[in-house]
């Protein structure tokens, strides 16, 4: 857990800074929260964590973390646009969106029909759905929210790495 915790740790302080944040408030407890929950031997997955698809430990993390809203302070407009920053909650989506997607990013799925994949192509939305993610999961209940989120990373990922399973229906 304290890796995981001082993994989180840095990546908020590091995209804080790129981000322009020289400082940004935010509440350890909640954090070390998050940080446990990612190591809990109820993971939502049939085989447990370690079996879990990049996708599902992405989404398990980003729900958790939006869901125990670490960061205390909301981002100024001029980081990213005032229609996002008077969203409740954007920071936690945001830093959370961004952690996640940087994870998936190099990963590799082993999938049922055999074939191995690397996802090599960063995960590239638009502004629009940006906005729209950030506006749809600011609110989010990490058991109601798990399987959506895990499916739209896949989904995202799989159309920008051309690793779709072949379409059946």
């Amino acid at each position: 857990m304290w890796s995981n915790l001082s993994s989180i740790a840095v990546y908020i302080d590091r995209f804080a800074k790129k981000l322009g944040i020289p400082e940004l408030r935010v509440d350890s407890e909640k954090l070390t929260s998050v940080a446990g929950v990612l190591v809990r031997p109820d993971f939502p997955h049939a085989d447990g964590l370690e079996q879990a698809s990049p996708f599902k430990k992405a989404a398990y993390f980003f729900v958790w973390f939006v869901g125990e809203r670490p960061i205390l302070d909301g981002l100024k407009p001029e980081i990213l646009g005032g229609d996002i920053t008077g969203i409740p909650n954007h920071q936690n989506v945001i830093f959370a969106y961004h952690l996640a997607v940087d994870c998936l990013e190099g990963a590799r799925i082993f999938r049922q029909d055999g074939q191995n994949v690397e996802l090599t192509n960063r995960i590239k939305v638009s502004y629009h759905f940006y906005r729209d993610f950030v506006e749809a999961f600011s609110s989010t209940v990490p058991e109601d929210d798990f399987k959506k989120v895990s499916l739209l990373f896949e989904q995202l990922a799989y159309r920008d790495n051309d690793a779709s399973y072949p379409q059946s229906i």
